[in-house]
């Protein structure tokens, strides 16, 4: 009787031409978010590990095609905002031997933001490099989501 559910399963699948051994491919953690303390241009030490050692990952393994850093801030903490941006890109362009194009973006919000975590904070992002080779995904049936 068991046999008799799962036929037509299985039927579907080969009449529909679905490979029964797809994998989707899932890039995790291509955005890093580092929270840092208010009103403090620098990152501290934990934060500048995490940094590093995320950055040397994506570097020695899938390569990167390009990084953007994002500083969110309100006008009246703009600078604290570029001061912020200039401590990543010392920790970076140290780590960034294949010389992949990095930009760095202050983000201003009005004045009335209401989220304090958030303009407490950097955003990095990778582009990596396997997506242009298309070599992120190692298999035939894989797609990337």
């Amino acid at each position: 009787m068991r046999l008799l559910t799962v036929l037509p399963g299985l039927f579907m699948g080969l009449v529909l031409g679905a490979p029964l051994n797809a994998q989707a491919c899932s890039l995790g953690d291509r955005q890093l978010t580092i929270q840092l303390d208010h009103g403090r241009a620098e990152l501290g030490a934990q934060n500048a590990r995490v940094l590093a050692e995320w950055f040397v990952q994506w570097r020695d393994g899938l390569g990167i095609e390009s990084l953007i850093v994002v500083a969110p801030a309100v006008k009246p903490q703009k600078q604290i905002a570029d001061a912020r941006l200039q401590n990543v890109s010392r920790i970076l362009e140290g780590l960034n031997t294949g010389k992949a194009p990095i930009s760095y973006e202050v983000e201003l919000r009005s004045e009335a933001f209401p989220d304090t975590r958030y303009l407490n904070s950097l955003d990095v992002s990778v582009q990596p490099a396997c997506l242009k080779s298309g070599t992120c995904c190692r298999g035939s049936n894989a797609e990337i989501r």
